[in-house]
């Protein structure tokens, strides 16, 4: 059952997935399983949706370009790149999933 979409109802703790957001694909995997929000309901039919996840993974922060101000100082501007990897999960976030489309990309046996 990998390497397909998955549905948010069919995701597991320790599933690693794959969503795009703001012209990027991050890599994440999933630490708490999927409930429904008590307040968050579908803005059409009213329906109930899920409450967000929480997850880790990957995102680095690099000098996007520094200057030097008025008073002398270097100033330097930052940017989040989010890798793509299994590996060296270094950021704990949470996701909206509910109108994405989610690759499952690994689950975890145990």
């Amino acid at each position: 059952m990998e390497n397909q979409l998955i549905k948010i109802e069919d995701l597991q703790v320790g599933d690693e997935i794959m969503i795009s957001c703001q012209s990027y694909f991050k890599y994440l995997k999933v630490l708490t399983a999927p409930t429904l929000s008590k307040t968050k309901t579908h803005w059409n039919s009213k329906k109930p949706m899920y409450a967000n996840f929480k997850c880790t993974t990957r995102r680095d922060d690099v000098i996007s370009y520094s200057y030097i101000d008025r008073d002398g100082n270097t100033v330097n501007r930052y940017s989040k790149i989010w890798i793509p990897t299994a590996e060296d999960h270094n950021i704990r976030v949470t996701k909206d999933l509910n109108v994405r489309q989610i690759w499952l990309v690994k689950r975890e046996t145990i």
